[in-house]
């Protein structure tokens, strides 16, 4: 089985990735394509029938990787609750509505996780025992990964560390956790609140870009409440590495300066002078090589570095 690229696929609530990824975590005829997620379920399967058939014409892959947005319970590959992103109903049975779609046994799992299994095996945190990925963009979210398998935890929720009940006296979070820091600490947050201070922005770069003393002040609040979140995740996970990824990771060292001198405030020295804060390396394609190198190890086909 170890010749075969497995087919792959990223559910996004605008594109839907595809590729072939090797048990060595290469990604082969990469492509994208619209999910038509917000046009409700029919429209949402029909595209990913049609980006399967194109991407896997012979049906080659014996089983399918797929990520998805939301809370997924291992056992029963249900989608938990509403996901904001996806037209569904609540308690949506993907993982059983996939397998039909796609004639195939899916492996499915949240696609933060798929990204961070990723980022371990071929990317930024490569040799690590214990590594944390967390996507910022309209949202924050987090996969861990412990000896090359992603912590999923009792009900499929484990790494929701933009979800943190961390005091935050900013906008409540739709997620409905009091205190929680997300809407402070998120790329879309981020825009809100430069808005909100008058800068007539529409996207977390044009804010970073900025050189507006608004759009500074703004940034050091989003930088400490990611900061936060990251300083918590280091004292429960005690990682090697914690990999930032997402829109808000391509401002570079406007971020990542700030970001490693605030997370020094809230890590124990003990834990954190030997973490290292990086950004991710695998860009948009992590979903689908995660995606990819989860249904290697559920072939029996354990990733390999």
């Amino acid at each position: 089985m170890s010749e075969i690229a497995l087919l792959a696929l990223d559910l996004g609530g605008t594109d839907l990735k595809v590729g072939r990824v090797s048990a060595t975590g290469v990604v082969r005829d990469f492509d994208r394509a619209s999910s038509h997620a917000g046009q409700g379920e029919r429209a949402l399967f029909a595209a990913i029938a049609d980006v399967a058939s194109r991407a896997d014409p012979d049906r080659a892959s014996p089983l399918v990787g797929f990520g998805s947005p939301g809370v997924i319970d291992p056992a029963t590959g249900v989608i938990q609750g509403r996901t904001p992103h996806l037209l569904l109903p609540p308690e949506y049975p993907m993982r059983e509505r996939l397998a039909q779609a796609l004639g195939r046994r899916v492996v499915l799992d949240n696609d933060a996780n798929c990204a961070a299994l990723a980022e371990h095996h071929a990317g930024a945190a490569r040799g690590a025992r214990v590594s944390l990925t967390v996507t910022v963009g309209t949202g924050v979210g987090g996969g861990i990964v412990v000896d090359g398998r992603v912590l999923k935890g009792a009900h499929g929720g484990a790494g929701e560390i933009g979800h943190m009940p961390l005091g935050s006296t900013g906008p409540v979070c739709a997620c409905g956790v009091e205190g929680c820091a997300e809407p402070l600490a998120s790329g879309s947050g981020l825009v809100a609140r430069a808005r909100e201070a008058g800068l007539e922005v529409t996207s977390a770069k044009e804010v970073f870009d900025s050189r507006d003393p608004r759009a500074a002040k703004v940034i050091a609040v989003m930088v400490d409440h990611l900061a936060r979140m990251l300083g918590a995740a280091t004292q429960v996970l005690d990682p090697e590495v914690i990999v930032v990824g997402g829109g808000v990771a391509q401002a570079g060292d406007r971020l990542f300066v700030p970001l490693r001198e605030r997370y020094a405030h809230y890590a124990l020295a003990s834990h954190r002078k030997r973490v290292r804060v990086v950004p991710a390396a695998l860009g948009e394609r992590a979903g689908v090589i995660g995606a990819g190198l989860q249904a290697w190890q559920a072939a029996g086909e354990p990733a390999r570095d």
